[in-house]
């Protein structure tokens, strides 16, 4: 059967100028090391759930060694397949420091993304090429400011198992399948979606190169699906054996914000940015198919569509988390990305397609640093503030009431977790969900924390808490809350405007801008 690297797309020429690989080389260094920028000077990069991770790593890192943590938290192993950050972070950790080793996975994940479709590039068409590099210009993207971190990690290592995959095309069974568990096996301690894309990514080119083999003989179709689902299957016994699987249910399907994912994939941070930058992407899109300069691999538009169709069915909410539909649109436009190709003859120059790619990638990441140097005041003010803050203390999260849409920056949602790396504290809203995170709450702290990833209580709600039971007869972990916790932090507040609004309870500590700090009175 013929390798996917020997048929060429039809157009492409054999005497076509390879790019040199030096010049390649350097150009990589180059986008490598501008889109890491911002991480050198930001302490904590201002991604929602960033801190949340960070806190969860500081803690799984000192827990052997800290009586403190290890009196809040324990850890309950489990083949959960979200991991990547719990089995690297902590370790760094304990060489560089949390800040730092944070800073560095999420180095890692943006290289990962860049290098992974050039890598499938140079597997699809025998030589290297600069015109992947223009993936640079998505590394910095919603779900990143999200803080997808598991996933976009495994998104990276996808493109580069579907790369191999490619390149092992033409070996024998054990050999495919082989690699194929290797990746499986990363990917499925990455994320369970990043390894659900690599599935259907191979899937679909093989299904390709079968169908351009014709006529097959039984025996490949045999060994090729053999290849393909072999490797899936002890990932498989490992799912339904875990406390993931628990939360398989918990789904739910929405037509609305398919569109709002690519939005959100192709947005950064202001509009004035974004509106041009897209438009210029749209016209360079539409100049270069009308002079016949990008040509799609077939091969990758059977990988694309079997996505897009993933992307449409997929439910917006999946074994308990949010979003399980619209993060596939980073797995799709790195995936296909390496099918595409330029035929840089047509171009008056290499150099200056790379020069406007650089130059573009730079406008992005200076909005990005501008962005994140503004955007992480309130959070190092609020660290600062955690920092008076006894050892060893409890700290209750809530947000002011009636708060509209986007009133918390991002970066601050769950900015007061740093209390755990600061003070190794017992933060209410830490991540330590059976079935989503290792880290657990020990048994006699469970009750007064969130271990349902459910929403941040309003002030109002956790004042009532005290002189009522709940409406709905329910029980909160808040509930009892100046009993139990030493210090509390309310979301979403205005400085100039804020009032205390429990005088008796509530000893102000800091008004802090989108914050504000209190010590628990004890009572008598």
């Amino acid at each position: 059967m013929q390798s996917a690297r020997s048929i060429p797309y039809p157009g492409l020429h054999a005497d076509t100028p390879a790019e040199r690989p030096w010049v390649v080389l350097k150009q990589t260094l180059l986008v490598a090391t501008l889109i890491v920028v911002p991480l050198f000077y930001t302490l904590v990069p201002p991604l929602e759930d960033y801190p949340n991770h960070l806190a969860r790593m500081f803690a799984l890192a000192r827990l052997p060694g800290s009586d403190t943590l290890s009196g809040f938290y324990e850890t309950a192993w489990a083949p959960i397949p979200n991991l990547i950050m719990d089995l690297t972070v902590p370790r760094l950790a304990s060489w560089v420091g949390i800040y730092a080793a944070g800073r560095i996975f999420i180095g890692a994940t943006l290289l990962l993304l860049l290098l992974g479709p050039m890598f499938l590039h140079r597997t699809l068409y025998g030589n290297w090429s600069a015109w992947p590099l223009v993936g640079g210009l998505f590394v910095y993207n919603g779900f990143l400011f999200v803080g997808l971190m598991n996933y976009l990690f495994g998104v990276g290592v996808a493109v580069f198992g579907l790369a191999a995959w490619i390149r092992l095309s033409d070996r024998r069974l054990p050999v495919r399948a082989l690699a194929s568990l290797a990746f499986c096996a990363v990917l499925y301690v990455c994320h369970l979606s990043a390894l659900g894309l690599y599935g259907l990514g191979i899937a679909s080119f093989e299904a390709w190169r079968l169908w351009t083999a014709r006529p097959s003989r039984p025996g490949r179709v045999a060994a090729s699906v053999l290849a393909l689902g072999l490797p899936f299957l002890p990932f498989l016994y490992l799912l339904l054996h875990s406390p993931t699987w628990g939360l398989a249910r918990e789904n739910v399907w929405e037509a609305q914000g398919k569109f709002a994912a690519v939005i959100r994939f192709l947005s950064v941070y202001s509009d004035l940015v974004d509106i041009p930058f897209l438009a210029l992407i749209v016209g360079a899109i539409v100049v270069a198919i009308r002079r016949g300069l990008v040509r799609f691999h077939r091969a990758g538009m059977i990988v694309a569509a079997v996505l897009t169709l993933a992307f449409l069915a997929m439910p917006r909410m999946a074994f308990g988390s949010w979003m399980a539909d619209e993060r596939l649109v980073v797995g799709i436009f790195f995936m296909t990305l390496g099918f595409i190709s330029t035929d840089l003859r047509k171009l008056e120059g290499q150099n200056a397609f790379f020069a406007i790619c650089l130059a573009t990638i730079a406008f992005r990441v200076v909005d990005v640093s501008v962005n994140w140097s503004s955007i992480s005041q309130p959070l190092l003010e609020l660290r600062n503030s955690i920092r008076t803050m006894q050892p060893g203390s409890r700290l209750l999260v809530t947000q002011a009431d009636n708060l509209p849409d986007g009133a918390i920056g991002a970066a601050m949602s769950h900015a007061p977790t740093l209390a755990v790396i600061e003070r190794s504290a017992l933060v209410s809203r830490l991540f330590v969900v059976p079935g989503k995170q290792i880290l657990h709450a020990r048994e006699g702290y469970r009750g007064h924390v969130d271990t349902e990833d459910g929403e941040t209580p309003t002030i109002s709600q956790a004042i009532l808490a005290i002189h009522a039971t709940a409406p709905d007869g329910e029980r909160h972990y808040w509930d009892g809350w100046p009993d139990f916790y030493d210090y509390l932090v309310v979301l979403g507040t205005d400085p100039d405007e804020w009032e205390n609004p429990a005088p008796q309870l509530l000893q102000p500590v800091h008004n802090g801008n989108g914050f504000a700090f209190y010590r628990i009175r004890r009572k008598g």
